[in-house]
């Protein structure tokens, strides 16, 4: 049995200290290198983070299992406690001293995201949620907008290349999903689309956070989301703002 507000507790308490190693990495020089591709970057502090918060997880609940970016992505989401982490998100904006990035932590029991924490440490944004009790900003409680309509909406993130822009208020790209997705939940943001390109790290705490803030999160094709390792979601501020969106994909296809 998973105590939910005792882990939500003590990773916090994790999450904050581990935003002192992002910070000061923020602020000094960095030994860059990439992945599986050229513009798949990973720094000296990626790994740092990451490890910090395993370990530190795991002298509490040596039980549990971790999905995370750079040292356990291919691990397999099963019915144990299994904590999904991106250590930083962001990571070029990171190098590039763009201050958008953040660690996003969630705590997933028999495929369901309990926890979820994203942590901005460069300009002191901490957005978090555990099922059932809301979500919030910095300790202060934080709802999506009621947006309906697409030309009143801020798209955030990912737009569909076959979609234009004009549709909408307004675009912006971050950098960061996990940003992104906490920026709908406090209502800066209205609608996000992902396809193709996100990971269930980038995504996981920022779903939890949307639906405690009352959003709604979808598959890509706009059915139930279940899938917590499928990161091809539709996250959006109102039912009625992701069925106008839904119209307007289909009809670009």
């Amino acid at each position: 049995m998973v105590d939910m507000h005792q882990c939500y507790s003590q990773a916090l308490k994790i999450v904050l200290e581990a935003g002192e190693l992002l910070l000061n990495g923020f602020k000094s020089p960095k030994e860059i290198s990439t992945k599986k591709n050229d513009k798949d970057f990973v720094t000296q502090y990626d790994k740092l983070i990451e490890k910090t918060i395993i370990d530190n997880i795991l002298q509490l609940y040596p039980n549990h299992k971790f999905i995370a970016e750079e040292s356990a992505a291919g691990n397999i989401l099963t019915e144990e406690p299994t904590w999904i982490l991106d250590p930083i998100d962001g990571t070029t904006n990171f190098i590039q001293g763009f201050p958008f990035c953040c660690i996003s932590l969630a705590l997933v029991v028999e495929n369901e995201i309990i926890i979820g924490i994203v942590y901005n440490p460069i300009i002191n944004q901490l957005f978090t949620a555990q099922k059932g009790q809301g979500a919030y900003l910095n300790n202060e409680k934080i709802q999506v907008s009621s947006t309906e309509d697409l030309q009143n909406a801020m798209f955030g993130h990912d737009i569909n290349h076959k979609i234009s822009i004009r549709n909408f208020r307004g675009s912006r790209s971050l950098g960061s999903a996990a940003i992104s997705l906490c920026y709908l939940a406090m209502g800066a943001v209205d609608i996000i689309y992902s396809f193709g390109r996100l990971k269930c790290w980038d995504v996981a705490a920022g779903i939890l956070i949307i639906q405690e803030a009352k959003g709604i999160v979808l598959d890509s094709k706009g059915s139930q989301y279940k899938d917590i390792m499928n990161a091809d979601i539709l996250a959006a501020c109102t039912k009625k703002l992701a069925e106008n969106f839904l119209k307007l994909k289909n009809f670009n296809i």
